[in-house]
């Protein structure tokens, strides 16, 4: 069974993976409204600014394993991301933020043979997260370093390359579809930022996203015969170095 399945199968599969973008990009959507207004809330100078920025991505997310009694390695490629993130003061020395970064790690999949096989997936990704950031500078100083958290939805989507590789070729041992798949984040860093002008400034951030590893919609263990599995399980961290403009709103 390479790549073949049940016309009835395929439909709730394709309803399924609908219902789960739907699900993301609205969870996504009320996370910026809410950090938008809940703001207002407060009776203080919000300073919002918008900080552009652009970065690199080292998604640690190596796994060995055995399918059908040969060694498998897999694990994702160092990459660029680039976004943006919008943030307002709440006091003094705390503010949110939402932001968005779309990114590409791809996987890659070795068999441990001699030779060793390799075969690479295009991955694109997308991050939502809200954040808290705690400033231990007052906002009267030109250069502000803090420390930061929050939860956020990951998105590992492969590329239609990829699905049709895998559909018509292998994915692991055997012929699958594969699918975007939507995870829970949790993320933590610290940075610096630095006002240079009234409207403009510069940024720094280092963070590690951790999500649980995607299998992109294969089964983790075997559902039956001759079809196709991904035995990882477990975190992967998502560490993240970038450099933005910030651009001060008023």
């Amino acid at each position: 069974l390479r790549g073949e399945s049940g016309g009835s199968g395929d439909k709730m599969n394709l309803r399924g993976i609908t219902m789960k973008t739907k699900s993301f990009w609205g969870i996504a959507c009320a996370l910026l409204v809410f950090l938008l207004v809940a703001p207002n809330a407060f009776g203080q100078d919000l300073n919002p600014r918008l900080t552009i920025f652009g970065g690199g991505s080292f998604l640690k997310g190596e796994r060995t394993f055995v399918v059908g009694g040969d060694q498998f390695r897999s694990n994702f490629v160092n990459g660029g991301k680039f976004g943006f993130r919008g943030t307002v003061d709440v006091d003094s020395h705390w503010a949110v933020e939402g932001s968005y970064s779309y990114g590409t790690n791809n996987l890659r999949i070795f068999e441990l043979r001699v030779p060793p096989r390799e075969r690479a997936f295009g991955t694109r990704v997308h991050q939502f997260a809200a954040n808290a950031l705690y400033f231990l500078n007052k906002p009267e100083d030109k250069m502000r370093a803090f420390v930061t958290g929050g939860l956020g939805l990951t998105r590992y989507s492969p590329t239609d390359a990829a699905k049709t590789f895998a559909a018509t070729f292998e994915f692991v041992d055997e012929a699958a579809v594969i699918s975007s798949n939507t995870k829970l984040s949790l993320n933590f860093g610290a940075g610096v930022e630095a006002k240079v002008h009234d409207r403009f400034g510069a940024r720094f951030d280092f963070r590690d996203n951790m999500t649980r590893i995607p299998r992109f919609g294969v089964p983790e263990t075997p559902p039956g015969p001759a079809v196709d599995f991904f035995p990882v399980s477990g975190v992967v961290h998502d560490w993240e170095a970038s450099i933005g403009v910030v651009i001060y709103l008023r």
